[in-house]
């Protein structure tokens, strides 16, 4: 899991790293919202902090670039769409105040 996750930060095919290069990759975006779907944390079990490292950031990071990536032609809508999903996910995931 952490290596997949650190993959997505990857410069040549990891989403977030296509998108820091303002490239937007759909099937790489569903590709991480895949892996995230496949989190599933215990009630009172200990996050390893290299995951909580890797996800936290993904939804603010995701919303910087959608400006960016749109400016190289990426599909507005698309990428938003991408970014609410990862957004919503992690909050699944870390849960809410």
């Amino acid at each position: 899991m952490l290596e997949a996750l650190d993959g997505a930060w990857g410069p040549d095919v990891g989403f977030f790293g296509m998108l820091r290069a303002r490239r937007f990759s759909e099937a790489a975006g569903e590709g991480f919202l895949a892996l995230l779907q496949s989190v599933e944390i215990s009630e009172g079990e200990r996050l390893h902090s290299d995951f909580v490292r890797l996800v936290w950031f993904a939804p603010t990071f995701t919303e910087w670039q959608i400006d960016r990536a749109v400016e190289m032609g990426a599909d507005r809508r698309k990428l938003e769409r991408i970014s609410n999903l990862i957004q919503a996910r992690i909050m699944e995931i870390f849960g809410t105040p």
